[in-house]
């Protein structure tokens, strides 16, 4: 696993290094000047890109300046860093419509932006892959309002591929059952939870959380043995502030928490939401 994670550090440096005209280098002989014309490519990493009217949202890995040959920046790269199997030809559709969605997202937000692309970069065999095609935001749009509130809930049909990156899950059942009854896997590296909070310092964001097994189809929850520490960050810790300052004292949702050996991180990328089961409409 180190092995894996420590190969694909060094395929993405590889690529980053690439774009900044230095190219192919042995980590161990970069110097500290080369090392300072890599970082001032790169505008930023990690960052949460919303529409303006915050019904969409996104988070790209990198945006770096598309530099020329003779080291003048012609625009910005959306890139987005792959640790999968990497694509025989093309990407497909829909790591492509990902890619474009956050470029078009950088680009709503700028108007006066240079030249805009999207990369995929796959770490694995240091390869390069263009994001191409029309912008999708109008489609994202049409998926946001398709998922408004109903007065019945949609039917269930939990699998992999359905609650992958799935946005209702603090209201949805069916995908904790389907954990419970392993038709879901846990997830590896980022794991959706429900908990109850055991202790929570909102100072340094520290908090041991207790998970709470469903009971039933319904949403009812139990008490277990199995509790964890966290550290949250940015938008999970506001999020969680705000929870306890509102008197919640109810289950909670923990969205995309990152695992850590004993230890979950959250921040920018996680949600943080009271547990509420909708199995009708609660509207007059």
């Amino acid at each position: 696993m180190i092995t894996k994670a420590h190969d694909g550090l060094v395929g993405a440096l590889n690529i980053l290094f690439s774009k900044s005209n230095i190219g192919k280098v042995a980590l161990s002989e970069v110097t500290v000047e080369q090392w300072r014309s890599v970082q001032s490519i790169v505008l930023a990493n990690e960052g949460t890109l919303k529409s303006e009217d915050g019904r969409l949202m996104g988070r790209l890995d990198l945006l770096v300046a598309d530099m020329d040959e003779n080291g003048i920046s012609k625009g910005w790269i959306v890139a987005d860093l792959k640790t999968g199997n990497p694509p025989k030809q093309k990407l497909n559709e829909k790591v492509s419509r990902q890619l474009r969605f956050y470029r078009d997202l950088l680009k709503e937000n700028n108007p006066d932006h240079p030249p805009v692309h999207a990369e995929g970069w796959y770490s694995s065999n240091q390869t390069i892959h263009r994001a191409e095609g029309p912008s999708v935001l109008a489609d994202a749009l049409e998926a946001w309002e398709g998922m408004r509130p109903s007065p019945t809930p949609l039917e269930s049909t939990p699998g992999e591929m359905q609650c992958g990156f799935c946005e209702w899950k603090a209201w949805c059942p069916s995908w904790w059952v389907a954990r419970r009854d392993g038709l879901l896997s846990p997830g590896a590296m980022f794991r959706d939870e429900v908990v109850s909070t055991i202790r929570f310092d909102p100072e340094s964001g520290a908090a041991l959380f207790q998970r709470m097994p469903p009971v039933g189809v319904d949403g009812e929850l139990a008490a277990s043995d199995h509790r964890f520490g966290a550290i949250l960050r940015d938008q999970a810790l506001t999020q969680m502030q705000e929870l306890i300052e509102s008197g919640h004292e109810g289950p909670i949702f923990l969205g995309s928490a990152r695992v850590d050996g004993k230890i979950v991180h959250m921040g920018d990328w996680c949600e943080v939401l009271p547990w509420t089961p909708l199995l009708k409409s609660i509207r007059e």
